[in-house]
């Protein structure tokens, strides 16, 4: 066994994800000691609320609500991140590193608002700043996009970010069933690292791509600033009609690098279904990253939990203190960031699906593609039929449309709105391109 050497660390919040990094670290303490000599010693864990009731096998000893007392002890060197929420976890944070603590984040939320600040403030005072557990589950996008990747050129990123979101997705699709029906699994509610229901609703998933957009693209964006929409309207409907035309939808989120901004969004997707994409099943998530050097490189993993969150933190452990003792001078990373812009969803380019409930007469195809074509809008593909609703005979128009700026089919339904046709919610879809659509000017 290598030579021993002692590490203390403190953990900052006891909650779900906490309590279960200090089951994986107490299972696999004696496996890193021996793989690596590097013997982890938990000092402190911060809480909140003094008579909240806490596993007995635990030593109260370790339990602090002061943050200052992790701060002026000297022993500890690192502190994980495990409290959430903005404030009051980022003025501690900031404290910590002026103490000369080196922080590692799973703070999803802190770390998609204030992303910038804390990193520079982290290299101000030459501590190491490590934030990949935050994107949460097994993923290594950060190190893999930080290390292995340094000298490529990544111009596209995208995939399933959501594992939570994609198993809903999967078993609704697999169970033909609807979304209600879907949460009243008793497996929701034991996936991720909370218990918040924003995994569907699209805020979780901004807030990853918010990281992810620092990490790859040096993009400092909050993640409200994001284009995000969540799964919560994607109905049985929708995933009966995307699988008859030959798709599945996901939950994808899109970076992509073009001459004159950043297209950043994450939203329902109708994708083929021979994609890579799509094989993405359950809790797991994947990125596909395309770079100048290699290609397509592919990370995939499981997305939710707290063992892939926690594999992550103890890796982040052992490293951080392989550079405190084979690397006296540190290396810091800084994020490049970059000036240029974010394009509005408006000025994004793709391809769509569109779904019409309209009247059941002649001529009512003919309206809305004019309507769609009088905007310099490409159809590849226009379909017809006719359905039932309540017992009232509908009319439904199904379009496919090429490579289009958002902002001119937005445009085009609200001249179709305007038509008088509609007898139902106009279904709307973006499709993952084969080959992402260059910003045109």
């Amino acid at each position: 066994m290598p030579r021993r050497r002692d590490i203390h660390f403190a953990l900052l919040g006891f909650g779900k994800l906490g309590q279960g990094f200090y089951e994986v670290f107490r299972q696999k303490h004696d496996h890193i000691l021996q793989q690596t000599g590097i013997n982890l010693i938990l000092k402190r864990i911060l809480v909140k609320h003094k008579k909240f009731q806490r596993p007995r096998q635990i030593d109260p000893a370790l339990f602090t609500f002061d943050h200052r007392e992790i701060a002026d002890d000297g022993d500890i060197i690192i502190v994980i991140d495990c409290m959430g929420g903005i404030e009051p976890t980022f003025s501690i944070i900031k404290e910590l590193i002026r103490a000369k603590k080196h922080i590692i984040s799973a703070n999803r939320a802190l770390l998609a608002t204030k992303m910038h600040q804390i990193s520079d403030y982290a290299n101000e005072h030459a501590i190491h700043f490590l934030t990949e557990p935050s994107f949460g589950g097994g993923l290594p996008v950060a190190a893999i996009v930080q290390r292995d990747l340094v000298a490529n050129n990544i111009s596209e990123l995208f995939g399933v970010v959501s594992g939570v979101s994609n198993y809903i997705l999967d078993e609704m699709s697999a169970r033909d069933v609807g979304m209600k029906e879907v949460l009243k699994s008793p497996n929701i509610q034991k996936m991720g690292e909370s218990l918040s229901v924003i995994d569907y609703e699209g805020a979780d998933s901004a807030m990853k791509v918010s990281i992810l957009a620092a990490t790859a693209f040096g993009i400092d964006i909050n993640y409200l600033d994001i284009y995000s929409e969540g799964i919560a309207k994607v109905t049985r409907s929708d995933i009966r009609w995307a699988k008859r035309f030959g798709y599945e939808i996901k939950l994808v989120a899109i970076l992509r690098d073009h001459d004159h901004g950043f297209e950043i969004r994450v939203h329902p997707t109708l994708v083929e279904k021979d994609h890579p994409v799509t094989s993405v099943r359950g809790q797991y998530n994947a990125c596909y990253i395309r770079t100048d050097l290699l290609g397509e490189y592919m990370v995939y993993g499981m997305g939710v939990g707290t063992k892939p969150s926690s594999s992550l933190i103890l890796r982040d452990l052992v490293d951080i203190s392989n550079r405190i003792f084979h690397n006296t001078k540190r290396q810091r990373f800084y994020f490049n960031w970059n000036n240029k812009p974010v394009l509005p969803i408006e000025e994004i380019v793709t391809s769509y699906y569109l779904r019409f409930p309209c009247v059941d007469r002649p001529g009512v195809m003919g309206e809305i593609t004019h309507a769609i074509g009088s905007h310099n809008i490409n159809i590849t593909s226009a379909h017809a039929e006719v359905g039932t609703v309540n017992g009232k005979v509908i009319g439904y128009v199904h379009i496919f449309i090429d490579n289009a700026r958002e902002r001119e089919v937005l445009k085009a339904l609200t001249d179709i709105k305007g038509l008088k046709l509609i007898r139902g919610k106009i279904k709307f879809f973006r499709i993952l391109e084969a080959s992402h659509a260059d910003f045109v000017e």
